[in-house]
């Protein structure tokens, strides 16, 4: 099986790994500007990235970015820190929701920061969906917490983080309105809106 598994960008400079189930763009992407960065791998013909290899000589500012299938994507994730790459330099992109526990919804209280304003989110709503209700605009994209669109800036309260883009240093001072919600029934959050 071949998919585009791995995007890395360091620093200034790029490399692309591209590993795809079909072939036929494979010409087209020779023909790009940027050609000479790109490395195919071919699991059909034996051939398997050295992930420790390709991300070795971590340099303070350099990111990676991976997507692809979950399992592949943790090999990059953790290869990345084995390499030196801290947790926000190291960032995921889904294509599909993964696996998620089973989550009990309940009711709780934000606070619009700048304006003081009160909202309740019923446990059949979102964040997202009770900003948007109220006038107030917010971008959202995925609705699954998987694109980062929707993030906005928590200023307190204890949250369940249902997203899958924020690293754990992002959660401490962000929240993603269309999937995570203050931790506790009755809970009460302040975003900086």
């Amino acid at each position: 099986i071949r998919q585009a598994v791995l995007r890395g960008y360091l620093g200034c400079s790029f490399m692309r790994i591209f590993w795809r189930q079909f072939c036929e763009d494979i010409d087209d992407l020779k023909e790009m500007p940027w050609a000479d960065h790109v490395q195919f791998y071919f699991s059909d013909q034996g051939e398997r990235a050295d992930l420790d290899a390709l991300l070795k000589g971590y340099k303070n500012g350099w990111h990676v970015y991976t997507c692809g299938p979950d399992r592949y994507m943790e090999g990059v994730v953790q290869a990345a820190a084995r390499q030196g790459f801290p947790e926000a330099a190291r960032h995921l992109e889904y294509f599909s929701v993964p696996e998620q526990p089973d989550y009990v919804n309940h009711a709780f209280t934000v606070t619009l920061a700048k304006s003081g304003k009160d909202l309740i989110i019923s446990a059949n709503k979102t964040l997202s969906d009770v900003l948007l209700d109220n006038g107030i605009p917010v971008d959202v994209k995925c609705s699954d917490g998987i694109c980062g669109v929707c993030k906005c800036g928590l200023i307190k309260g204890d949250i369940e983080h249902r997203d899958f883009v924020l690293s754990n240093k992002q959660r401490e001072t962000e929240i993603i309105t269309c999937q995570s919600r203050a931790a506790h029934a009755d809970g009460h959050i302040v975003i900086d809106l």
